[in-house]
């Protein structure tokens, strides 16, 4: 059973895709998470985060919008956000985005 960081990224801006270029962290056994947004910038930034399906087995081309769990969603400059309990199956993925390639995602929990 393993603990501790499962992934850490700062990708540049722009609409995450299921490349891995966006991909936060891919599960190789059920894996509860904790992921957090942080802004690094004084103004705000826009953010997405997917959790993709171990059914979806592309690693190219766009998000199927059913996989968002949020979208859009204005994070405010010089602050962070977590969402919490976020449960992957194996190989279900984590991708990440933000419109100015200002944050930084860091997910972290257990595998059992």
């Amino acid at each position: 059973m393993a603990s501790g960081v499962k992934g850490s990224l700062k990708p540049s801006g722009g609409a995450p895709d299921l490349t891995n270029t966006y991909k936060l962290f891919g599960a190789t056994a059920t894996t509860t998470v904790i992921l957090s947004a942080c802004n690094q910038a004084a103004t705000p930034d826009t953010i997405r985060i997917a959790v993709v399906d171990s059914g979806t087995t592309a690693t190219s081309g766009a998000i199927d919008a059913k996989h968002y769990i949020e979208y859009d969603f204005s994070l405010s400059g010089n602050s962070a956000m977590e969402r919490t309990g976020i449960t992957l199956e194996n190989t279900g993925r984590i991708m990440v985005g933000s419109g100015a390639g200002n944050v930084s995602f860091s997910a972290y929990g257990i595998e059992t």
